[in-house]
């Protein structure tokens, strides 16, 4: 089964990075979700979805509650 790993920070995609080199044979996917404190205005959220998508991110949101099920099985 995969792994879907949602997270906030860069960090949190770096985490997913590392899981999948030291198992390979799984599948890791990071989804990130913008926090609050980002999102005051459009640029500071636009440059902060990048970063996260630069460091691994699959797919990013603004609230966790976009990842549905139908969001899980297009990955």
């Amino acid at each position: 089964l995969p792994v879907i790993y949602v997270g906030d920070t860069v960090a949190d995609m770096y985490t997913v990075n590392q899981a999948r080199s030291l198992q390979p044979e799984g599948t890791w996917i990071g989804v990130g979700v913008l926090p609050p404190h980002v999102q005051e205005t459009s640029d500071r959220s636009e440059a902060y979805r990048q970063s996260l998508q630069q460091a691994g991110a699959s797919l990013v949101f603004s609230h966790v509650e976009q990842l549905t099920p139908e969001e899980v099985l297009s990955i």
